[in-house]
């Protein structure tokens, strides 16, 4: 990386706006508007796993298949929340992230609302599940109301909980609390409107920013009520977030670089359209079917997941030293380019990638015909954990998985930091300066 080139401020302000060019390395430059002068770079091609190259396929530009694999990620990781894992940084890390598509009004972004039909089965199946407890519940109240002065001797039927797996935007603070304990940690936010979360979060009833920040880590998640005394809480949380806006809509939702908000997002910044592009296709796809097709046959292999316990990705010393090369040098490119301000999100940065290396790794291997068979086939995708009993396994008791992740899909998405470093460091001029004295 030519640092030499690059210009130094003490005040900073004037190293605000700077986007990296991949085809000129010193063309970081002041921008006036939200467009960039130079384009920002797009992702590398690669060999995804057939599910996420099928998703892409319905793109109709580079950008918009950017969009559409990013949405992919956010939204197939967030179903496997604590089922699939990575250990960094001292923790086990869950594919489960929030990104923020900015894009200017018909950019192309609407191809992002198909995403959610992705996890609408499973979320339809737990309505349903919730909607059979509720007419149980319903049927047991009456059953003990009738009782009279027997009712004593039993304790009274408790409302099952509101059990949902896509949580509303336009929440509470104590709300999604709710929604997120109810359904035992997990959840995912997807609004096609940044200002939904925003006003939701900035209103009187509001202030759920911290909860995002701390569900990004996996935290512990609780609320107390003074009036009935209620206490709840979940040990580990597993929300993910996807959101899509315009420019102005950025800075109403993270107000500064320095809201830990702005560090836990991953970012793409889809430029404006120049030229017409007719809608009218050859073949009319009715891409609602297309995606609740895909949403079931997601679910399906979802299942088998949960069911066969915990997957947790194995990375090699190899591939553990080629991230540090990564990220130690986008992190002093970042120090070069706008001081502090960026240290926060590259470090953020290798522990989404570090998710996504899990997600990919147990995509591929359901790529496989018997991809637990690991007595038969020497090639086995999932090994058993090294501390599952030999017992257990000769009794396929196996309730804890390995896995490894291919060099070509690992430098896939390695691949990735580059381009999201890019956009992430163009969404932070939309922010106010910071200036350190």
């Amino acid at each position: 990386f030519p640092y030499t080139t690059l210009f130094r401020s003490s005040a900073h302000t004037c190293a605000r706006n700077k986007v990296y060019n991949s085809e000129s390395p010193e063309s970081e430059e002041l921008l006036p508007g939200s467009e960039p002068k130079q384009p920002l770079p797009t992702f590398p091609a690669a060999d995804w796993p057939e599910l996420l190259q099928r998703i892409m396929s319905y793109g109709s530009t580079d950008a918009q298949n950017d969009v559409m694999l990013l949405g992919a990620l956010t939204a197939l990781g967030s179903c496997m929340e604590r089922y699939v894992r990575c250990p960094y940084g001292g923790k086990l890390q869950s594919p489960c992230m929030q990104s923020f598509i900015i894009a200017l009004p018909a950019s192309g972004k609407s191809a992002l609302s198909s995403i959610r039909l992705l996890v609408d089965p499973i979320h339809d199946q737990l309505r349903a599940e919730w909607a059979e407890e509720i007419k149980a519940y319903k049927k047991a109240k009456a059953a003990y109301e009738a009782m009279g002065k027997e009712r004593s001797k039993i304790d009274a039927p408790q409302i099952p909980a509101n059990k949902m797996f896509l949580i509303a935007g336009n929440n509470t603070g104590t709300g999604i609390l709710q929604n997120i304990m109810d359904a035992n940690g997990t959840g995912f936010i997807c609004e096609s409107e940044a200002d939904t979360l925003s006003t939701a979060i900035g209103s009187d009833y509001g202030h759920w920013s911290d909860t995002l920040r701390k569900a990004f880590d996996h935290d512990r998640l609780s609320y107390n009520r003074r009036t009935d005394q209620e206490y709840r809480e979940v040990k580990k949380s597993y929300l993910s977030v996807l959101i899509s806006g315009t420019p102005s809509q950025v800075q109403t939702f993270i107000p500064t670089a320095e809201d830990g908000s702005y560090s836990r997002q991953l970012y793409y910044y889809m430029c404006g359209i120049s030229k017409w592009i007719s809608q009218f296709m050859d073949n009319e796809i009715d891409w609602e079917e297309i995606f609740t097709a895909m949403g079931l046959e997601w679910k399906e292999k979802l299942s088998v997941i949960k069911s066969h316990g915990i997957h947790t990705l194995q990375l090699t010393d190899e591939q553990k030293e080629e991230i540090d090369t990564v990220f130690s040098d986008l992190f002093e490119r970042s120090s070069v380019a706008n001081g502090r301000e960026m240290y926060s999100f590259v470090a953020r940065l290798a522990v989404n990638l570090c998710r996504i290396m899990s997600e990919v790794a147990v995509l591929r291997a359901l790529e496989s015909p018997q991809p637990y068979d690991f007595k038969t086939s020497p090639t086995s995708p999932f090994t058993p954990d090294k501390e599952i009993p030999a017992d257990n396994r000769k009794d396929d008791i196996i309730t804890r998985w390995d896995v490894s992740i291919s060099q070509e899909d690992f430098h896939a998405v390695l691949s990735l930091a580059e381009p999201l470093y890019c956009h992430a460091t163009h969404i932070l001029s939309f922010l106010p300066n910071t200036e350190i004295k």
